[in-house]
């Protein structure tokens, strides 16, 4: 992801300083005021690199899902490009406003510039500057609102849709306003193209299509509300549905006024046979906490997927694993667990560490459901046996050994840290990154 992330600024950087920065330094810039200009716009055009790359993330491509080892991976890289264009929109803001204001207060020298008569109003140059003087400040207060997760996810969803009119907004701020100099090289012609590829998905975002060629209508079957606030339920999808790698998820949109869809990993492996998938659903928000009440068998849900890649695939085939699971991110270890104990014989060595605070009723049969995949199941119970010890882990790694975790986003970052500085290669540490917000 990083490499990514510099990837999109070095590019435009390297354009700009190819084909504009060489005219720039002719004209000798002698001062703060002089380089104001090409600041602005170069701030400007970088702010429009990285929407547009951002709202090409947001239409899930599969062929970049794959790129960047999974959605839930891809949506990470979408979420730093939304931060890292709103600071770039602030920054561009900052360069046009601030010297102006406050040479304006005293504070600084002004310009002395010699002012002529003024022309005729442009009529599009000055829409633009309105426009984008607008987006702009749209823009950070939605990139404050989407980082605020104490705000629900309904309108969360909302203000997230509006980056689509505010990326269309930039856009024509941008290509209105670039130089007549930028047109005449392949800056120019790259940004205009990153620019026009970037309306699409926005307009299919603000039409509710992103995703729909994936989306498959399901009927739900079982529907058991657990005592441990954990909630199952089964699906069955129509004709059409793929199937699902284990560890893989979805989107599943109950119908929920609002709502749209919530992504959920699938707790149960494929079987075109049997047609049906179970998903289990914590209890850790507004939405998951009321579901079980606003749901009825033979209600009729979308599902959108499946995605990801946290399929326990990478390695040599039968290299050893090491599986880490803490509370309801057993669900897709659950998922492998049901496919390999059809074939236990050919299942890779492998250990399962399953963290909870306390004993806990779910998942059913456990300990029976690992005996038959031959997977080695420590059970802990942090309350009382303290937190997972690191070296405990390591002792059970062998040589090609991957280690894949699902859990809560801290303790992950922590326990790759420690197990890649102390001989795991970081390629063998593979998580499921749950966070679309």
């Amino acid at each position: 992801m990083k490499r990514a992330l510099l990837l999109l600024a070095l590019i435009p950087l390297g354009l700009w300083g190819i084909f504009a920065l060489p005219d720039i330094l002719a004209a000798n810039p002698a001062n703060f005021w002089e380089w104001r200009r090409p600041l602005i716009m170069l701030s400007g055009l970088l702010a429009l690199w990285w929407m547009s790359t951002g709202m090409l993330l947001a239409t899930r491509p599969s062929w970049l899902e794959q790129r960047f080892g999974g959605l839930d991976k891809l949506y990470r890289l979408h979420k730093n490009i939304g931060i890292g264009a709103g600071l770039l929109v602030f920054t561009h803001w900052m360069i046009e406003w601030l010297p102006k204001n406050l040479a304006k207060a005293g504070l600084i020298t002004a310009p002395n510039r010699p002012r002529g008569p003024r022309g005729e109003p442009e009529f599009w140059i000055d829409l633009a500057k309105d426009v984008g003087e607008w987006a702009g400040y749209i823009l950070l207060g939605l990139v404050v609102i989407a980082l605020i997760k104490r705000i629900p996810y309904r309108y969360f969803r909302w203000v997230h849709k509006a980056f689509g009119l505010v990326f269309l907004a930039g856009v024509f701020h941008g290509l209105i306003l670039m130089p007549n100099t930028f047109w005449q090289s392949p800056l120019g012609w790259l940004t205009a193209a990153l620019a026009a590829a970037g309306v699409v998905p926005a307009l299919l975002s603000l039409s509710n299509r992103i995703g729909r060629s994936r989306q498959h209508q399901a009927s739900l079957e079982t529907i058991r509300q657990r005592d441990d606030q954990v909630l199952e339920i089964v699906c069955r999808p129509q004709a059409g549905w793929p199937g699902h790698r284990a560890g893989q998820f979805l989107f599943a949109d109950f119908g929920q006024r609002g709502e749209g869809a919530h992504p959920f990993t699938i707790a149960s492996a494929w079987n075109a046979k049997d047609g049906t998938l179970t998903l289990a659903i914590k209890a850790l928000g507004d939405f998951t906490a009321t579901l079980a009440g606003r749901l009825q068998t033979g209600q009729q849900v979308v599902l959108e997927g499946p995605y990801g890649s946290f399929d326990f695939a990478a390695g040599a085939t039968n290299a050893p694993q090491v599986w880490i699971a803490g509370g309801i991110g057993i669900t897709p270890f659950l998922a492998k667990l049901n496919e390999r104990a059809g074939q236990p014989s050919a299942a890779a060595d492998t250990d399962l560490f399953y963290c909870t605070r306390s004993a806990t009723g779910f998942p059913d049969q456990l300990a029976e459901l690992c005996h038959a995949a031959g997977v080695r199941l420590h059970h802990r119970q942090t309350d009382s046996e303290g937190p997972l010890n690191p070296a405990e882990v390591a002792a059970c790694l062998k040589p090609g050994s991957s280690v894949w975790f699902c859990g809560p986003a801290a303790w992950g970052s922590a326990l790759a840290q420690t197990l890649t500085g102390n001989g795991l290669p970081a390629t063998a540490f593979h998580r499921e990154i749950f966070e679309f917000r």
